[in-house]
């Protein structure tokens, strides 16, 4: 599902805020940067991500801390959302890596709000859409809703989105991706078929999937490729760094090259992020 209109007035969260409540002024905070009911702005985010912080909200205490660096510097927020620029991998597909993506600390942080959120993922039914458990695909997945968001995680949605080059509203909601031992995702695309019925509301509300970014959130593992059946490409990042690929071509067709498994570690336990990226925001 794509970030949709907040359930909640922000005028009201602004007054909740304004009373003392920290945990309004960091929800406050996460829409005005993610430009939900309000209109996006990232230097007014951050100062309501100050002011959650002062009223001891200690998530954004958290939060400003990893922005900041390690040398305590205020938040560069046009360094954040620069992103360094991809270097393909393949032409055919389109596969890139982006070394380096995000800094080890906010992978940490990504990492310790995914665990005990985890569950069985799921894969999409081509007959109904709606998501099941299948053997194809053995690891769990924690998704961040709009509710589970905070401000680190829109910049990391924002900065993925500047990186593809694709709208941010055209972002599915993140998913934080966890493999233990023997746990795989088996060959599978991610683009939906148009030819079965089961994704035809989807495609209509939102359009395809264009495109795919994993971010490695831990290196301390064996194992554990993204693998592609074309060319045989197997690619395991660092800590840090992303993988993009294009998942249809430039026409607007799908790419069907892009088969590809997440394999399974053989010691140790895998987290990545998992960005689908979509063309548009969703209509109603």
């Amino acid at each position: 599902m794509n970030p949709e209109p907040p359930p909640v007035d922000p005028a009201a969260l602004a007054r909740a805020a304004d009373a003392g409540d920290g945990a309004a002024a960091h929800r406050l905070a996460v829409l005005t940067a993610m430009g939900l009911g309000v209109a996006p702005d990232w230097d007014r985010s951050l100062a309501l991500l100050h002011q959650a912080a002062r009223l001891g909200f200690v998530s954004a205490e958290r939060q400003l801390a990893l922005l900041a660096g390690a040398d305590g510097a205020p938040v560069d927020i046009a360094a954040w959302l620069s992103a360094p620029a991809p270097r393909a991998l393949m032409e055919a597909p389109a596969i890139f890596a982006v070394d380096g993506f995000l800094p080890e600390p906010v992978c940490d942080w990504l990492k310790e709000r995914g665990v005990g959120k985890a569950e069985p993922a799921l894969v999409y039914d081509p007959l109904t859409g709606q998501g099941l458990r299948n053997s194809v695909r053995t690891n769990t997945a924690a998704r961040f809703e709009l509710h589970d968001m905070d401000v680190v995680l829109a910049v990391v949605r924002e900065r993925i989105a500047r990186a593809a080059g694709l709208p941010v509203p055209g972002l599915e909601w993140t998913q934080v991706l966890h493999y233990e031992v023997g746990q795989t995702f088996d060959w599978h695309v991610d683009w939906l078929d148009p030819a079965l019925p089961g994704y035809a509301a989807d495609l209509a509300a939102r359009g395809q999937r264009i495109a795919t970014c994993l971010v490695f959130l831990n290196d301390d593992f064996e194992g554990g490729e993204t693998a592609f059946e074309a060319g045989g490409l197997r690619r395991r990042g660092r800590k840090g760094d992303a993988l993009m690929w294009a998942n249809t071509l430039p026409d607007g067709s799908i790419d069907t090259r892009t088969r590809h498994a997440g394999l399974p570690p053989t010691k140790g336990e895998k987290w990545v992020l998992s960005q689908w990226l979509r063309g548009r925001a969703p209509t109603v």
